[in-house]
C-alpha cells in the first residue's frame, strides 16, 4: 500500500536483467483500464480466483468488511476479453469501520480468508461477506506492536493442492531490522514467509531477503516491500516485490514491479523462530530465482500509464499449459486532478512453470 509514505525504485538495468532472464518463459499483455468495463473505482489491493470466471477483489479502503464479485472473461491468448460487475459482498454491520483490508485468499468449499494491516488478523468471511469466527492463529510476533506502522500483513496466498497459507508482512518485523527501507536508507527487507495448515495452525517459516531499492530521485512519497505472494500447484511461490517513486511534482514517477520465484519445501525452515533474521546467514534465505520486471510511470510530456500493483491471482491454465497469473492496481480510488487521474489497471502475466 502507498497511504503514508511510498518505497523504491529499482535500476532499469536490474528490470532489463530480470526481463532478459526470463524472456522464453514469460510472456506480458498490456494493462487494461478497468473503468472500460464499468468496474466501480477501488482501492484494489488483491484479487483471487473463485471458480470458472467469477474472480473476488479486495480494497484497503471499502465502506464496509467483504469483497466484490467481478466476472472475467479470458481469451485463448491469455489476454483479457472483457469484465463484468457482479455485486459488492459487504457485511452491513462494519459500515464505515472496515479493516483495512490488504490481502485475499479462497479456499474452495468453504470461504474468503482476508488479511488487515490495522489488525494484523487473518479472518475468514463466508460468500456474503459477513465473518464466520474463523481465523488464522497469527503469532504474538506478528502483532501490532511488532511491526512498522503500515508495514504489516498485505499478501495472502492459498496453496490448494497442499492444503496451506502463505503471508508474510510488507516490512520486516522490528526484531529483525532496526528501522523500515526508506530511500535515505534503501537496506534490502528481511522478510519471514509464514505458513499455516489447514487446521488454521501456523506451521514453518522461512527467511527471505528482497532486493535492495535503487531509486536515484529524492521522493515526495516512496514505497518498496512486498506487496502479495501467489501459491502455483507445484509448491512454488511467487514473490512480488514493488518499488515505488513519487517525486515532489509527480513528474517522472515510477513504480517498478519484480517477481521471483521460491521454493520453501526445497530449503531449511527457520530452526529458532525466536532468532533475529540478522543473525542469519546468507544461505540461510530462500533463493529465488527472477520471474518478470516491469514499469509504470507518469511523465507530463510521454507515458502515463503509472499503476501501483499490489494484488495478484492464478488466472486460468492455457491450452498449451502455461499459467496466466493477473495483476491489478490501486488506483487510491481514481485519484488525481484537472490534468491526470489514476486509473483501476489490471494485467496479465503468462508463465511456464519455474
Amino acid at each position: 500500500m502507498w497511504r503514508d509514505a511510498m518505497r523504491g525504485l529499482p535500476s532499469l538495468a536490474m528490470l532489463l536483467l530480470a526481463t532478459c532472464l526470463c524472456a522464453q518463459e514469460v510472456q506480458s499483455f498490456k494493462q487494461h483500464n478497468m473503468k472500460r468495463w464499468g468496474i466501480p473505482a477501488g482501492n484494489y489491493s488483491g484479487i483471487v480466483h473463485i471458480e470458472g470466471d467469477r474472480y473476488a477483489l479486495i480494497s484497503d479502503k471499502q465502506e464496509a468488511d467483504g469483497w466484490t464479485e467481478v466476472s472475467i472473461s479470458i481469451l485463448p491468448s491469455g489476454d483479457i476479453e472483457r469484465m463484468l460487475f457482479v455485486a459488492h459482498h459487504y457485511n452491513a454491520e462494519t459500515q464505515g469501520k472496515a479493516r483495512d483490508s490488504e490481502g485475499i485468499a479462497h479456499v474452495p468449499g468453504q470461504g474468503f480468508f482476508v488479511c488487515a494491516e490495522d489488525d494484523q488478523q487473518i479472518l475468514e468471511l463466508s460468500e456474503d461477506g459477513t465473518p464466520t469466527g474463523r481465523r488464522l492463529a497469527v503469532q504474538a510476533s506478528f502483532s501490532t506492536s511488532n511491526i512498522f506502522h503500515n508495514y504489516g500483513f498485505e499478501a495472502l496466498a492459498y496453496d490448494a493442492k497442499q492444503g496451506l497459507f502463505w503471508t508474510t508482512t510488507e516490512q520486516g518485523l522490528k526484531a529483525d531490522v532496526p528501522a523500515p527501507t526508506t530511500f535515505e536508507s534503501p537496506m534490502p527487507v528481511l522478510l519471514r514467509l509464514q505458513s499455516f495448515g489447514s487446521d488454521l495452525q501456523p506451521l514453518q517459516q522461512f527467511a527471505y531477503q528482497t532486493e535492495a531499492p535503487a531509486s536515484k530521485r529524492k521522493p515526495r512519497f516512496f514505497a518498496f516491500g512486498v506487496p502479495e505472494l501467489l501459491a502455483l500447484d507445484d509448491t512454488t511461490l511467487i514473490v512480488m516485490e514493488r518499488e515505488l517513486n513519487i517525486p515532489k511534482r509527480y513528474n517522472r514517477a515510477r513504480c517498478n514491479i519484480r517477481l521471483f520465484s521460491v521454493n520453501p519445501h526445497t530449503h531449511q525452515a527457520i530452526a529458532d523462530t525466536a532468532l533475529s533474521l540478522r543473525n542469519l546467514n546468507a544461505k540461510d534465505f530462500l533463493p529465488k530465482k527472477p520471474l518478470y520486471a516491469f514499469s509504470t510511470g507518469i511523465r507530463f510530456l510521454g507515458r502515463k500509464n503509472f499503476a501501483n500493483y499490489e494484488g495478484m491471482c492464478l488466472g486460468p491454465t492455457l491450452a498449451d499449459g502455461r499459467q496466466t497469473i493477473l495483476l491489478i492496481a490501486d488506483s487510491q480510488n481514481r485519484a488525481g486532478n484537472a490534468l491526470y487521474h489514476l486509473k483501476d489497471y489490471i494485467k496479465v502475466v503468462v508463465i511456464s512453470h519455474p
